[in-house]
């Protein structure tokens, strides 16, 4: 079940490093398409956000299995993009997402701890 899964979100680019950025959003495409297309992950959309004048510029969302998305975190090339994006794009960031069944499990968790704080 694809219940895991990551939003890989950037804002701007650095001033100068607009070639380079889309030359890693493109690796970037390939590489998540590649790992949907081995069953290595379950989902993969990319999106730009249009002006808005808010500073999130684009994202990723990548889901799976949390087996699957545990193994993503730890492969070289995800850690190399990773590193990559970091340097080129401000504001840039991964975060973890919950569905489906993770997501009610980790409200369960938010509810036990909120219970614990009375």
């Amino acid at each position: 079940m694809t219940d895991s899964g990551l939003l890989i979100g950037w804002g701007d680019v650095y001033p100068g490093r607009e070639e380079q950025a889309l030359h890693l959003f493109n690796d970037a495409v390939a590489y998540y398409g590649s790992l949907l297309e081995a069953g290595r992950i379950g989902r993969f959309e990319p999106f730009v956000v249009g002006p808005h004048g808010g500073g999130l510029r684009g994202y990723m969302l990548v889901g799976g299995t949390p087996e699957q998305i545990n193994a993503l975190r730890a492969d070289d090339e995800f850690l190399g993009q990773v590193a990559r994006a970091s340097m080129l794009l401000k504001d840039f960031g991964v975060a973890d997402l919950y569905y489906g069944e993770s997501l009610g499990h980790i409200i369960e968790v938010f509810e036990r701890e909120i219970g614990a704080l009375r």
